[in-house]
């Protein structure tokens, strides 16, 4: 198993002379103001969560937006300033938007067309002319802030994180453009990469395809994903492409595409979930004012159209009709984060995830109680480990998902083997998680059949799947991630 030991080991091997930036649209650490002064917290969000432990291992810097109330308060002259704060190991650059630029950047091209474009999940992607250049603006902001951090360095080693940043390595290439020096970029695309019947629907998709390919290694989670961005290249840019080495010659060189599907600390995860006050949890949400009923099933979503609630809503409904003698007896918990609530698709999908709750309660509600219990905003962290340990069985609906590291948390929470993982076969974790209860989540008669199997497989059959779970997410953790794209860079770096 991989440890932050053995990341830092690669790092210094494989990097070695060079400087290390990564960069990403959300920021690790945020400044907030408080009624008790400023605060430094952690923002939710699983990719600033997973990549932290390799910047406090390794150092660096870490480029990102900048999002507190407080954030441009605490940073120095060049926009740095260094943490955790508590622990100072590596530096955070800020970029500064403003809330149009946001607007058209993030919520904008990133999220109503790049986020539809990329999940098969039939959101129309908006082609917008104002959101494709606000999109190209706001790249152009973070590569000039690379730019800054490198321009004394005479080796580079730039890691660009996900759909937000597709133009920006091209930009800092063409910036940095001198013999002298070497400038190494990888990028990881943290969202499935669409087929491309898909994919050429997009006005700009010729220049986002160039962007990603100013990078020498670009890493997806499924080699499915892989493939699909090989033949848009192949057939947009009229390439040469080696699906048997995942590769493709571009501007006098190879770039290599590979699948590398993230992870999350296994270790902490499970160790956590051990705490005396997740064990309060635990009883708290089994007493007689919340759950006193037999069997519980979890959810745990940030609201968007991809994680498939409506249809996991409608499953249990079936189930409730097609199994009656649940009604009474099982009660599902759906943790859902509001999220984008600012584009108009999000706000509605919220309303109708309410709207879908009530009505299944309205149906088969009997005194006290009430099928779905829909809890809106973050649960504390003891909470959520809390309900992961008592509950019965954990749905992941997801419609299309690159990974989905919710599946794996509720795995490494499990520590006392009693629960059941029941997951869409169209999340990318899927393709790791075989000893889940695989479903269509599209069809939801087979679904409301596989949440009565999951309910009713004997108490040895749940401990012999969560343990081959539990072996394979420890096995495959975080680090192992981090580990095998530093490897590959090397390779990569070397040919």
């Amino acid at each position: 198993m991989y440890s932050a030991e053995d990341v830092k080991k690669i790092v210094k091997i494989k990097l070695k002379g060079y400087k290390f930036v990564l960069v990403s649209n959300r920021e690790p650490y945020i400044h907030m103001h408080t009624p008790g002064g400023v605060k430094c917290k952690t923002p939710a969000g699983g990719l600033t969560a997973a990549l932290d432990p390799l910047m406090q291992a390794c150092g660096g810097t870490w480029g990102a937006g900048g999002s507190g109330d407080a954030d441009r308060e605490n940073v120095d002259k060049h926009n740095r300033t260094r943490v955790p704060p508590d622990k100072p190991e590596y530096t955070l650059k800020r970029v500064w938007m403003s809330k149009d630029e946001v607007d058209k950047f993030y919520f904008g091209f990133s999220n109503q067309t790049l986020w539809s474009l990329c999940h098969n999940v039939f959101e129309k992607p908006v082609y917008n002319k104002s959101f494709w250049n606000g999109y190209r603006h706001s790249n152009k902001l973070f590569a000039n802030a690379v730019t800054e951090e490198i321009k004394n360095e005479k080796n580079a080693f730039i890691w660009f994180q996900d759909y937000h940043l597709a133009l920006a390595p091209k930009m800092i290439k063409k910036a940095n453009n001198h013999k002298k020096r070497k400038i190494v970029s990888a990028h990881f695309w943290h969202i499935p990469w669409p087929p491309y019947l898909v994919f050429r629907t997009c006005p700009w998709a010729k220049e986002i395809l160039e962007g990603m390919l100013a990078n020498n290694l670009i890493g997806f989670h499924l080699k499915e994903h892989c493939v699909n961005f090989l033949s848009c290249v192949e057939k947009i840019l009229d390439l040469p492409v080696d699906y048997k080495k995942l590769a493709v010659a571009y501007d006098e060189r190879r770039v290599f595409v590979k699948n590398f599907p993230i992870s999350i600390d296994f270790d902490v995860v499970s160790t956590l979930a051990k705490k005396p006050g997740v064990k309060k949890e635990m009883k708290k949400a089994r007493s007689p004012n919340k759950i006193p009923y037999k069997y519980i099933g979890v959810g745990v979503d940030r609201i968007d159209y991809t994680k498939g609630i409506i249809e996991r809503f409608k499953a249990i409904d079936r189930f409730l009709e097609k199994y009656p003698e649940y009604q009474n007896n099982f009660v599902f918990v759906e943790a859902g984060a509001p999220s984008r609530t600012r584009i108009p698709s999000y706000a509605s999908l919220n309303d109708e995830i309410e709207k879908t709750a009530e009505e299944i309660n309205w149906k088969y509600q009997t005194g006290y109680w009430k099928p779905i219990k829909y809890i809106q905003g973050k649960l504390s962290y003891d909470e959520l480990l809390g309900l992961y340990r008592t509950a019965d069985v954990c749905i992941v609906s997801s419609l299309h998902d690159g990974m989905n590291l919710v599946a794996k948390e509720f795995i490494a929470a499990n520590v006392d083997r009693t629960g059941i993982l029941l997951l869409s076969g169209f999340a990318g974790a899927a393709e790791e998680l075989r000893e889940a209860v695989i479903v269509n989540p599209f069809d939801i008669e087979e679904f409301a059949d596989a949440i009565n199997t999951s309910l009713k497989m004997s108490r040895d059959e749940k401990k012999k799947r969560m343990n081959a779970l539990r072996n394979s997410v420890k096995e495959n953790n975080i680090y192992k991630w981090v580990y095998d794209f530093i490897n590959e860079t090397g390779r990569v770096m070397k040919g």
